[in-house]
């Protein structure tokens, strides 16, 4: 199925098939990197990641899904399903950002005279890219990104499930201002010759390919790990991708096991805050997945990565091991915005007259001052893990660019609000 062709005045038509060709071309020299959304280096292998199984014993057969979890956990699936965690992979057709982008024409930031087009047709959504007279047609295959900071699309280029391709689109649309900008790690800020990057956006490599969905699925297939297939793998971030497989946990609890049996591969009442930050950091980043170089106050990239910023941190080095993401946050729910509940965890240990008192604000005011809001790329704000004095501006915007308008303004092909 292909969407009819439309020639560009001067130009010439360049056609799915061929495009896609054109696309395994560069495929195999991408620079392997892991996205949601994004990724600096590489992340811990499957087999180092507490909760998953390692490589080579996972069965799909093991994974029951989220919704049988919570046949006995319902307020913990009714939590996941408000969290960003429960949409981090969807097919592209099926948001309703396909439904918002239908019919409409987006610049590009960097690019003067470049231009995407969005089309709905018959359930699938495409995308088509002119410059200077000529014109590319992707099929958007997914979104990658639960909305609430971003969505990235991109298009599949090759489906062996063994060594699968994609492209990871130019155009990143940040919910932040409702309009598009260039997807981070693509713009002029990573030089005109970054690896896989081109003009329509990033090549990932099989091995990039496969990163990225692993973060992004619960399971990516039921044929064990390095493997994608799209038709068995499980999407978004469910139960089993952090605790494990629940086939045996599920049928212990049915026949009326006693507690031993029913244990799950990871849970935080068996877990040491260490496993946790190596779970959690398994795609959110850990140190080691980063340059060190890299690792800066004054880079407030990082900021996108929480764990590696948490480690930075002397709270972190000085608990002995009892810090972790979990002690600040559910992670079966949406991310909380209740600043006082967080400074309570602050003063748990930073309270007066203990010598860790702060001397300026002993009992309020712990989040503004030593874990602001920072500009993490494109103006999408997001809390700086790193916590310490600060002396710096926090209103850092690395890799930015002029706003571009939102979606229905100038630049747009009609009025139709993200």
């Amino acid at each position: 199925m292909s969407i009819p062709p439309a020639d560009p005045p001067n130009g010439r038509h360049r056609d799915p098939t061929r495009a896609r060709k054109a696309v395994l071309v560069f495929a195999g020299g991408s620079l392997l990197v892991v996205a949601i959304l994004w990724w600096v280096g590489s992340p811990s292998p499957r087999a180092m990641v507490p909760g998953r199984p390692p490589a080579g014993r996972t069965a799909r057969a093991d994974y029951v899904g989220s919704r049988t979890c919570g046949g006995c956990h319902p307020g913990e699936l009714a939590a996941h399903a408000r969290s960003g965690h429960a949409r981090t992979l969807r097919p592209a057709a099926a948001t309703p950002l396909a439904r918002r982008l239908d019919g409409v024409t987006l610049a590009d930031p960097e690019r003067p005279g470049a231009t995407w087009s969005y089309h709905l047709r018959e359930g699938r959504l495409w995308t088509e890219r002119r410059e200077a007279g000529e014109v590319e047609r992707f099929l958007i295959d997914y979104a990658f990104g639960s909305g609430r900071h971003a969505t990235t699309f991109i298009t599949m280029t090759d489906r062996t499930p063994d060594r699968p391709t994609m492209v990871e689109h130019r155009l990143t649309i940040y919910a932040h201002r409702e309009a598009p900008d260039i997807t981070p790690g693509q713009g002029r800020a990573r030089g005109p010759h970054a690896e896989g990057v081109n003009p329509s956006g990033r090549r990932y490599s099989p091995a990039g390919t496969l990163k990225c969905f692993e973060c992004h699925t619960t399971v990516t297939s039921d044929r064990g790990p390095l493997v994608l297939d799209e038709a068995t793998m499980i999407p978004d971030v469910g139960c089993e991708r952090c605790h494990g497989p629940g086939r045996s946990h599920v049928e212990a609890a049915r026949r009326g096991a006693a507690e031993p049996a029913l244990a799950m591969p990871f849970g935080t009442s068996r877990a040491t805050p260490a496993e946790e930050m190596r779970l959690c950091g398994g795609c959110h980043r850990l140190p080691e997945n980063v340059e060190r170089g890299l690792i800066r106050t004054d880079n407030p990239t990082f900021v996108r990565f929480q764990p590696v910023g948490l480690m930075q941190s002397a709270c972190y080095r000085q608990s002995r091991g009892g810090l972790s993401c979990t002690s600040c946050h559910d992670p079966h729910t949406r991310t909380s915005t209740d600043r006082g509940a967080y400074e309570a965890v602050c003063l748990s240990c930073h309270h007066a007259p203990a010598q860790t008192a702060c001397k300026v604000s002993p009992a309020t005011g712990c989040v503004g001052c030593h874990m602001p809001r920072r500009d993490a790329t494109r103006g999408m704000m997001m809390t700086d893990h790193w916590i310490r004095a600060r002396t710096e501006s926090a209103a850092s915007t690395p890799d930015s660019s002029v706003a571009p308008p939102a979606i229905g303004e100038r630049g747009s092909a009609r009025t139709n609000d993200l």
